[in-house]
């Protein structure tokens, strides 16, 4: 399919590759540009996500989706992450007084690059955390942050990992600062004591999907 012996080495880490947080989407598509004569790679993965944040010591997993373009002979990499919220206990202590449901709201797509020699990929997105919900059950009965409570600045995640074989998930990981949040009522301080801070971590699995 292709007439280089880079560009087939490029291809053959596309069809294992998307980015960092839609549910069914096509096997990967090819597409050449009648007018630049471009190979674009649309791809589409399955995706697991783990958050750990350090403050608290808490880590959840979530799930969702990942629509990627890959402009073969430039190796750049463009991806929709779509990930479902996740839930996350909230502790005085030892003791659990609530559970928080967080959402990861992208600030536009993550951009990136895949080296076409050593096969490492790194991207980075622009995501606000959006603290939709903490209450005593998790279910919303009474909200003690209300409906706007987010980070005053967007996370920079960048996220790295290497591709293995053709159909093999890729691993990617990162450690990232969380900014404070505002807009949370009288629970501001309590929220931010709790997640706010540099050395939290995501691992990512991203299978092919279909």
């Amino acid at each position: 399919m292709f007439t280089t012996r880079r560009t087939a080495k490029i291809a053959l880490v596309a069809t294992a590759v998307a980015g960092t947080v839609t549910m069914a989407a096509p096997g990967a598509q090819a597409a050449t540009s009648d007018t630049t004569k471009d190979t674009i790679w649309n791809l589409g993965y399955d995706t697991s996500a783990t958050t750990t944040i350090k403050r608290s010591g808490q880590s959840s997993t979530t799930t969702g989706f990942t629509f990627s373009t890959l402009h073969v002979e430039k190796g750049d990499l463009s991806s929709d992450i779509m990930l479902k919220d996740f839930k996350m206990p909230v502790k005085l202590g030892k003791l659990q007084i609530a559970i928080a449901t967080i959402s990861q709201e992208p600030v536009g797509k993550a951009v990136g690059t895949i080296d076409p020699n050593t096969h490492k990929i790194v991207q980075t997105q622009k995501v606000n955390l959006h603290i939709k919900d903490v209450s005593a059950t998790g279910k919303g009965l009474i909200n003690l942050v209300g409906k706007n409570c987010r980070t005053s600045s967007p996370i920079t995640l960048t996220v790295t990992g290497k591709q293995g074989g053709l159909f093999d998930p890729i691993n990617l990981s990162g450690t990232f600062t969380i900014p404070n949040f505002a807009n949370c009522g009288l629970s501001t301080s309590l929220v931010n004591s709790q997640v706010a801070g540099p050395g939290n971590t995501i691992n990512m699995t991203l299978t092919p999907h279909g």
